[in-house]
């Protein structure tokens, strides 16, 4: 079973402006990639309800866009946090209420990691809170560092590479030393960081795409990420592994939505 764990099916906020995808695109986009399960990000039931009457396995994520006072439907698996959109510094201080809910009701953090102003949510922040909550799983939504691609350069990022470097290195790092995080992979145009997650720990890795950001381009198939990881020197059964990852995990918070 293939699991994509990052796709938008509701608003996407911030700079992207980038329109979700409908029903019949999400589902010609999971028979073209051959994905069974899939870790959609929503804000509105009305949409969750749509897209799981596709009858595809989900995992809803909840993009919690008040993290000091948050809504948190009975529907969500997972809770999106999104530092650079909203504003604030992924610190205990600006997202306690949202980790305390997370705590009781057993649903899991996705945190978007980010270039644009690193200082907001990087690895080291992502660390602070899973040290302090080791009972709570935290995925860095793009292995700490976004690093979209540079137009008519193909295996390079706008971003500077030394910082694409730093960012993804600190997220690897993080993975090593902590057993309730996790790197998401997407996306991974950018030949350095599609290196240095290469060499992360195969066991805690989930390959994500983004999709519908950037869905006319190649780096939103999931097949570009597998073979992003596999031309940096993984091999096929590794990428098995990956999927099984996603699998073992996120099939466990998969349930109806009533």
């Amino acid at each position: 079973m293939k699991a994509d764990c990052h796709i938008h099916i509701d608003k996407i906020g911030g700079p992207h402006k980038t329109e979700p995808p409908s029903v019949d695109q999400f589902l010609e986009y999971a028979r073209r990639e051959d994905i069974s399960l899939f870790f959609p990000i929503y804000e509105s039931e009305e949409t969750l309800h749509r897209f799981h009457a596709t009858g595809l396995n989900l995992v809803p994520i909840y993009w919690e866009r008040k993290p000091l006072n948050p809504s948190i439907p009975s529907s969500a698996r997972g809770v999106k946090l999104h530092p650079y959109i909203e504003n604030y510094q992924l610190t205990k201080e600006n997202v306690r209420p949202t980790l305390e809910q997370a705590r009781a009701r057993d649903l899991f953090i996705f945190v978007h990691t980010e270039d644009r102003t690193p200082e907001l949510s990087r690895g080291r922040l992502v660390a602070d809170l899973a040290s302090e909550y080791e009972d709570l799983t935290f995925i860095m939504a793009h292995s700490g560092s976004y690093a979209p691609p540079k137009v008519g350069s193909p295996g390079d990022s706008w971003v500077e590479p030394n910082l694409v470097k730093e960012l993804v290195t600190e997220a690897v790092e993080v993975v090593r030393g902590l057993q309730n995080v996790y790197l998401e992979t997407s996306i991974l145009v950018s030949d350095i960081k599609a290196k240095i997650i290469a060499k992360a720990p195969i066991s805690r890795l989930l390959i994500g795409t983004d999709f519908p950001i950037g869905h006319w381009t190649e780096s939103s198939s999931l097949r570009f990420q597998e073979q992003q990881l596999m031309r940096c020197g993984l091999a096929e059964g590794d990428i098995d592994r990956i999927h099984q990852n996603a699998t073992s995990f996120l099939k466990l918070r998969a349930a109806e939505v009533r």
